[in-house]
């Protein structure tokens, strides 16, 4: 999943990460399309065209194909992130909005916190998940929606398997995270990071069926990967997240280490989700050469998206 080209950056050489697509990577994208398979050649001259239309789109235009993020996010984001932030903030800012007032309640009694009773108001829900979980779930609960608001060919069939890779990303880029590092901002990137493609299924969606080629090239394939996380990174940088999740989505020279830093660990945060999530069950021994950290991750993963935990 992750090549590296090397940049100058002040102080020395730094490596930043770039994608290519791995046979994993290749086998999703064809079962997102519902393909049953990709032909291996170059992309058409329809499919290169039609590329080169939506890369002149800007990142206001990719974010205007998906749905809006609740009103109170911005404040909430910035909230969450307060060391000071105490609990009856919380409530009254998250109580203005219905969907994540039934989101927190239905985290709050998932096998994920087990607790020993039913929780059944607001704040016993905010004390349960603890400053970590209302991170994650604040952002989980907002971008939830996007993946599975599609209508059309595209969108309706595909936006549950990418909020799967998307979840799952997020969860094993905070795993993967060392002490130290910006937390949240690892998990909002992971959970960011098929945004570009959830636009571009929006995209095709509404374009007339004539004028959409069979998308069904190798080729093509490949190009979507840096492409479609290039148009996260705009939209994330037009909702106003934090530059650093940007900039780990689709990292250039002279960002500094930090920036390189977080791109690595989405990188391979993505290629133990699309693992877990393509071929569940493995046990280590099938994981090749892993890091013991890649293989704890997946195995995280496995317990954490085993079916009924959440």
């Amino acid at each position: 999943m992750v090549s590296t080209q090397t940049a100058v950056y002040s102080g020395g050489d730094i490596v930043f990460p770039t994608l290519d697509a791995s046979p994993e990577w290749l086998h999703f994208s064809t079962r997102l399309f519902g393909l049953s398979r990709l032909k291996d050649v170059p992309p058409s001259a329809g499919e290169q065209g039609l590329m080169q239309r939506l890369q002149a789109q800007r990142g206001s235009q990719w974010a205007d194909l998906l749905p809006r993020l609740p009103a109170v996010l911005p404040q909430l984001m910035r909230l969450v992130r307060r060391s000071n932030v105490s609990s009856t903030e919380l409530v009254q800012l998250m109580s203005r909005d219905p969907s994540l007032v039934g989101e927190l309640m239905r985290l709050a009694n998932s096998p994920r916190y087990r607790t020993e009773r039913e929780i059944t108001d607001l704040a016993g829900a905010v004390m349960v998940l603890g400053q970590q979980g209302l991170d994650q779930l604040v952002m989980s609960v907002a971008l939830r929606p996007i993946f599975h608001h599609g209508k059309g060919r595209y969108g309706s069939r595909s936006g549950t398997l990418l909020w799967d890779l998307s979840e799952r990303t997020a969860f094993a880029t905070a795993r993967l995270a060392n002490a130290g590092d910006d937390e949240f901002s690892a998990y909002l990137a992971g959970l960011s990071s098929q945004l570009g493609l959830m636009a571009l299924l929006r995209a095709l969606d509404g374009m007339s069926a004539p004028s959409v080629p069979p998308l069904d090239r190798e080729g093509l394939h490949r190009q979507l990967l840096p492409l479609t996380a290039a148009w996260s990174a705009q939209i994330v940088e037009h909702w106003g997240f934090p530059p650093q999740v940007a900039e780990a989505l689709a990292p250039r020279p002279g960002r500094g280490a930090e920036s390189v830093v977080l791109a690595h660990l989405v990188r391979q945060a993505q290629a133990v989700a699309l693992r877990q999530l393509m071929q569940p069950g493995l046990q280590p021994a099938q994981l090749g050469d892993w890091s013991a950290a890649q293989q704890r991750c997946y195995a995280e993963l496995e317990h954490e998206f085993a079916a009924g935990e959440v």
